[in-house]
């Protein structure tokens, strides 16, 4: 029970900083990280519990401040994101450690960008043509006036680098592998 405490902690700290991020303007979500983590760190179904319950508590909430709709295409994009995500869970619970917890989270933003929009790209035509320079426009510019893709990218790459560090440090009482090593020439 006391592996839960921190996702606890970090749980509400996410809700509240992925709302107040919304009104103030900042483009970076600790979820992916802690969806990431979870499926690293807890057993069983729990590994579900947090993420999905931030992104139901958070989600409906922000399609509501940004005038979106409740479930929009998009939808599916984030939940086929995340998902490729998992690919990395074994690689990165195999010799666990600060580098691999890092690595880990930057290659998992890049698939998430990657998946995310390419299937913005089939399910958004009113923004992307049908076609090789469509497909560029969906992964580095975006569509006109929405500012560009690129930028998504460099915001959750560092958002996930850094709130997985974030979580790694919290995390570090419960699983010693992902304590900070420092040779011992490195101090000097």
């Amino acid at each position: 029970m006391r592996r839960w405490f921190p996702f606890v902690g970090l749980f509400v700290v996410l809700v509240l900083f992925r709302l107040i991020g919304a009104w103030q303007g900042w483009a970076l979500s600790p979820l992916p990280a802690l969806f990431l983590l979870s499926f690293v760190f807890l057993p069983g179904r729990g590994r579900w519990l947090f993420p999905l319950a931030a992104w139901v508590v958070t989600d409906p909430l922000l399609n509501a401040f940004y005038g979106y709709p409740m479930l929009t295409w998009d939808h599916l994009g984030i939940v086929a994101g995340l998902a490729s995500m998992l690919v990395l869970v074994p690689w990165m619970q195999r010799d666990a450690s600060w580098l691999r917890g890092l690595l880990g989270s930057l290659m998992a933003a890049v698939l998430f960008y990657f998946i995310a929009n390419t299937i913005s790209f089939f399910t958004l035509p009113q923004f992307y043509a049908r076609s090789g320079e469509g497909f560029l426009q969906a992964q580095w510019t975006g569509p006109p006036g929405l500012g560009p893709t690129w930028v998504f990218l460099r915001n959750s790459c560092l958002s996930n680098v850094v709130f997985s560090a974030i979580f790694l440090l919290a995390l570090r009482p419960l699983f010693p592998k992902f304590s900070v090593r420092v040779p011992a020439s490195e101090l000097i």
